[in-house]
């Protein structure tokens, strides 16, 4: 199965609201999640937290099984607007 894919609106809705939780500039975020530097986002994390994320991006199988997971569909389709 397929993960979720969010359309270019909701994309920059989601980097707007996590720049904002992050007080960085959207627009050097997502130039840093287009390079696969996740810096900005784990280094808002505690210690454990942050290499958790780090794995999880670096592991295609369990990304894919968290894009799946009822909590993820949840959010994407409160993203969506349904």
């Amino acid at each position: 199965m397929a993960a979720p894919q969010l359309s270019p609106a909701q994309m920059e809705q989601l980097i707007l609201s996590l720049a904002q939780q992050l007080h960085c500039d959207p627009t050097q975020l997502r130039q840093q999640l287009q390079n696969g530097n996740f810096g900005a986002v784990t280094s808002a994390l505690n210690q454990n937290d942050a290499k958790q994320v780090q794995n999880l991006l670096r592991n295609p199988r369990q990304l894919q099984q968290v894009m799946n997971s009822p909590e993820m569909k949840e959010l994407l389709r409160k993203l969506q607007g349904q």
